[in-house]
C-alpha cells in the first residue's frame, strides 16, 4: 500500500517538486503564525506574516537560482512594505481605498513587463496592498503590519533556502552554449573529417530547436528588460538564425566549404566555428568572451575576395550560383558577429560590448552597459499604447479590483478582502478563460464553505486542535493543486481561512457561507469586467499585431534594399528599423499571451502557426541589421538604371506579398489566397547583375546588388513558409526556389 501510494505520488508529482513545496510553506506559515499570535500574542502581527508567506509562497512563483529567490523575496519585502503603508493609509475612506486599489493595480500588473520573475510576485505584491485597504481604519497598527511581513517573509527565505530547498533551474546559458559548440562541430566537420554530417546536422538542429522559448519553461525564459535577458534573447535569436544559414549554405552549395568556390569561405567559416567555440566556453564559466577581432578580420578579407570575384568572374550560371554561397556565408558571418556581442552582453552586462568603427550607437548591442533605469524605460516606453497586451492587462485587472473594492466598501462586506482576492485570482486575460476558470473555483470554495462549518463546529471550541490543524491544511493545500487539481485546492484554501480566523476572533459557522458569497461576488466583478474590458484577450490581437509588424517589415524591406541599391540613406534604415522594433517587441508579448490562452485545439478556422509569423518578422529585421553592419556600404547609386529598375519591380512584389499578408490578417480572412512571389525572382535578378558588362568598374555597388537580391530570396522563402502553413490549405503546395 505504501508503495503504490509513492508511486501514486510520483507520477503525479516528479521529483516531489510540489510536495516539498508544500512541507516548506507549511512549516513558514505555521511557524510565522504561531508565533506571532501565541508566542508575541499580536494577531496582527500573526495575519500579516502568514500573509507574506502565503503571498510569496502560493499565490506567487519565485523562480530561479537560490540566490536570485532570496534576492527576489527581500526585494518583494521592501516593495510589500511601501504598499501595506499605502493601502492602510488610504483606507480612510472608500473611494479613497478604490483609487488607491486602481492605481497600485495598473503599476503592480505592469510588473510583467520585467519579464517571468518579476511577473511572477506580481498577485503576492497586489494582495499585500489589498489586505489593509479595509476597514477599521488603524494606521496606528502600522508598525505591528510591517512587522508581520518582515517576519513573515523571512522565514519564507530561510525555509525556500534550507528547507527541501527546490532544484536549480537549468541556466539558459547552458543551452545556448550546447547550441554554439554543436553548431561549431556541424561548421568544422567538412574541413576536419569530422563525423557524419548528417548526424551532426541534425544535433545542431536539435541545439536549436531547445533555443526557442517555446520549449523553454515560462520561469526560465530571458524575457526582461535587463542586459543579460536581452542578451540571452538576442544570443538564442542568432544562434538559431545561424543555424538555419549554415543548413540553407549546404544546400546552395555542398562544395562551398571545400575550396571549391569562389570566393574561397574556408577561412571565415573556420574563424565563425572558432568564435562559437570560444562563446561555448565562456558561457559555460571556462573563459573570458572572446572579441571580435579575428572574427571581423576574416570577415573583411572574405569581403575583399568578393570584391576581387565581383571583378574578374564572368557572366553565366556558375557566377550566379557563387554569389547565392557567398551572400550565406556572409549572413553566416554577421549572425556569428551578433552571437559574440550577445555573449559579451550576458558575461559583462555593465560593460559595452566591443564594436568597430562607425557601428551606430544605438547598434543591434545597444543594451551592453546601459543603465537598469534607460533598458526599463524603453521597455515601458514601448508598451505604453493600448495595442499592447500588458497595459490591457494591467488596466483591466487595475479596474476590476477598483471595482471589486467599490462594491465590497458600499455593501459593507463582511471579510471584503476575499471579494478582492478572489477578482484578483480568478481575472483572466480573456473572457473565456475567466469563464472557464469560475465553476472549479466556485465549486471547491462551495465544498471548502461545507468543511469548514464542520471544523468549527467540531474543533472551534477547541483552540489547542485548531493551531495542530494549520500545518495540516496547508500542506493539503499547497499540494493539492499539483496532485488534485483547483476543486480540491480550493476546498483546502478555504479550510485554510477558517483555521486562521477561528484563532483570531470567536469562531462562527458563518465563516464557510461567508467565504463562499464573499468569492462568488469578487468571481461576478472579475467575470463583468473581463467581458468588458479586451474580452478576446491575446486572441483579439495577434492578428492586428501580426498585420501591423507585417506592414513594418514591407517598409523595412523597401527601405534597405534601397540603400544596399545606394538610393537611400542609412539613417532612413536605422529609423526604420527603430520604428519595427517596437512594433516586433508589442507581437512578442501579444504572441506570448494568446499562447498561454490557447492550446492547439482552440485555434480559430483562419489560425496561422503565429510562432512562423514572428519568425518572418524576425528575419526581416535582423537581416536589415546586417545589411548596414556588413561593410563596406554603396557609396554611390546604382549606374544601371536599367538594373536598379528591375530591383525595385523585385522589391515592390515582395513588399506587395507583405502588404497583402497584413490586410487578410486584420481583416480575419482565409489567408489561402495570397500567393508567393514567382519562383525565379531572385535566380534572375542574380544572373542580370552576372551579365553586366562593366561590373568591374563598380564592383561594391555590384556587390551590393547581389545582396539586395539575396535578402529578397530569403524573405520570398518565409513568404513560400507562410503559404504552406496557411490553414485548410487545399491543391499542390508551391514550389518556389530560394535564395538563403
Amino acid at each position: 500500500m505504501r508503495r503504490r501510494l509513492l508511486r501514486w505520488l510520483l507520477r503525479r508529482d516528479p521529483g516531489l517538486a510540489a510536495s516539498r513545496r508544500a512541507v516548506r510553506i507549511a512549516v513558514a506559515a505555521s511557524v510565522a503564525f504561531l508565533a506571532c499570535r501565541y508566542g508575541l500574542g499580536e494577531p496582527t502581527v500573526a495575519v500579516y506574516a502568514v500573509f507574506g508567506v502565503l503571498g510569496f509562497g502560493v499565490f506567487s512563483d519565485v523562480s530561479g537560482t537560490p540566490a536570485q529567490r532570496t534576492r527576489t523575496i527581500a526585494v518583494c519585502c521592501l516593495a510589500g512594505l511601501g504598499l501595506v503603508a499605502l493601502g492602510s493609509l488610504l483606507a480612510v475612506s472608500t473611494w479613497a481605498a478604490t483609487v488607491g486599489v486602481l492605481v497600485a493595480g495598473v503599476v503592480v500588473g505592469l510588473l510583467a513587463l520585467g519579464g517571468p520573475r518579476a511577473a511572477g510576485v506580481a498577485v503576492g505584491l497586489h494582495l499585500l496592498y489589498i489586505l489593509p485597504s479595509f476597514p477599521p481604519f488603524a494606521p496606528d497598527q502600522l508598525p505591528l503590519r510591517l512587522t508581520g511581513l518582515v517576519i513573515g517573509t523571512a522565514l519564507l527565505a530561510l525555509a525556500d533556502r534550507y528547507l527541501l530547498p527546490p532544484a536549480s533551474p537549468r541556466p539558459f546559458a547552458r543551452r545556448a552554449a550546447i547550441g554554439a559548440a554543436t553548431l561549431a562541430d556541424h561548421l568544422d566537420a567538412p574541413a576536419h573529417g569530422g563525423g557524419p554530417v548528417g548526424d551532426l546536422a541534425r544535433a545542431s538542429a536539435r541545439a536549436a530547436g531547445r533555443l526557442r522559448l517555446s520549449v523553454v519553461p515560462m520561469s526560465e525564459r530571458p524575457t526582461g528588460p535587463g542586459a543579460v535577458d536581452r542578451g540571452l534573447t538576442h544570443l538564442a535569436a542568432a544562434l538559431r538564425a545561424l543555424h538555419n544559414r549554415v543548413a540553407a549554405l549546404a544546400e546552395l552549395a555542398p562544395t562551398a566549404t571545400d575550396g571549391g568556390s569562389e570566393p574561397d569561405p574556408r577561412a571565415l567559416l573556420a574563424a565563425v566555428a572558432g568564435s562559437l567555440r570560444q562563446v561555448a566556453a565562456a558561457l559555460d564559466g571556462h573563459r573570458p568572451p572572446p572579441d571580435l577581432e579575428g572574427l571581423d578580420a576574416a570577415r573583411a578579407a572574405f569581403t575583399l575576395r568578393r570584391l576581387h570575384a565581383v571583378e574578374h568572374l564572368g557572366p553565366g550560371e556558375g557566377t550566379v550560383l557563387r554569389a547565392e554561397a557567398a551572400v550565406a556565408v556572409s549572413q553566416i558571418a554577421e549572425e556569428a558577429r551578433i552571437v559574440v556581442l550577445a555573449t559579451h552582453a550576458v558575461l559583462r552586462p555593465r560593460t559595452p560590448a566591443p564594436a568597430t568603427p562607425g557601428e551606430d550607437l544605438d547598434g543591434p548591442s545597444w543594451y551592453a552597459g546601459a543603465s537598469p533605469v534607460r533598458l526599463w524605460w524603453r521597455r515601458l516606453r514601448c508598451h505604453l499604447s493600448l495595442r499592447s497586451v500588458y497595459l490591457q492587462n494591467a488596466l483591466r485587472l487595475g479596474v476590476g479590483l477598483a471595482l471589486a473594492r467599490l462594491v465590497a466598501g458600499e455593501l459593507d462586506v463582511a471579510h471584503g478582502f476575499w471579494v478582492l482576492l478572489a477578482t484578483l485570482t480568478l481575472l483572466r486575460t480573456s473572457a473565456a478563460a475567466t469563464r472557464a476558470a469560475l465553476p472549479p473555483a466556485l465549486l471547491g470554495t462551495t465544498i471548502g464553505g461545507v468543511l469548514a462549518v464542520g471544523l468549527v463546529l467540531v474543533v472551534g471550541p477547541h483552540p489547542v486542535a485548531v493551531a495542530a490543524l494549520l500545518p495540516v491544511v496547508v500542506v493539503v493545500a499547497v499540494a493539492s493543486g499539483r496532485l488534485a487539481g483547483v476543486i480540491t485546492s480550493q476546498a483546502c484554501f478555504t479550510l485554510v481561512v477558517a483555521v486562521l480566523f477561528t484563532q483570531l476572533a470567536p469562531p462562527t459557522v458563518l465563516l464557510g457561507p461567508e467565504r463562499v458569497l464573499d468569492v462568488l461576488l469578487g468571481a461576478v466583478v472579475g467575470l463583468l469586467v473581463g467581458a468588458a474590458i479586451w474580452p478576446a484577450g491575446g486572441h483579439g490581437e495577434i492578428r492586428r499585431a501580426a498585420a501591423l509588424g507585417l506592414e513594418d517589415a514591407a517598409a523595412l524591406v523597401d527601405d534597405t534594399t534601397a540603400w544596399l541599391a545606394g538610393a537611400a540613406t542609412r539613417r532612413l534604415v536605422a529609423e526604420r528599423l527603430a520604428a519595427t522594433s517596437v512594433g516586433l517587441a508589442r507581437y512578442e508579448a501579444t504572441y506570448t499571451q494568446f499562447r498561454s490562452e490557447h492550446g492547439p485545439a482552440d485555434s480559430h478556422p483562419h489560425d496561422l502557426d503565429w510562432m512562423a509569423v514572428l519568425g518572418v518578422l524576425h528575419r526581416v529585421n535582423r537581416g536589415a541589421r546586417s545589411a548596414l553592419a556588413d561593410p563596406p556600404g554603396p557609396a554611390e547609386a546604382a549606374p544601371w538604371p536599367g538594373l536598379a529598375a528591375r530591383l525595385r519591380a523585385d522589391v515592390e512584389i515582395v513588399t506587395d506579398r507583405y502588404h497583402r499578408w497584413a490586410t487578410t490578417l486584420g481583416r480575419d480572412e482565409d489567408p489561402r489566397p495570397v500567393r508567393p512571389p514567382p519562383p525565379n525572382l531572385v535566380r534572375a535578378g542574380l544572373r542580370a547583375v552576372a551579365d553586366l558588362p562593366d561590373r568591374a568598374a563598380h564592383p561594391v555597388v555590384a556587390m551590393r546588388l547581389v545582396d539586395a537580391w539575396g535578402w529578397l530570396g530569403w524573405l520570398a522563402d518565409d513568404l513560400v513558409v507562410l503559404e504552406r502553413i496557411a490553414p485548410a490549405a487545399a491543391g499542390a503546395s508551391v514550389t518556389a526556389r530560394g535564395a538563403p
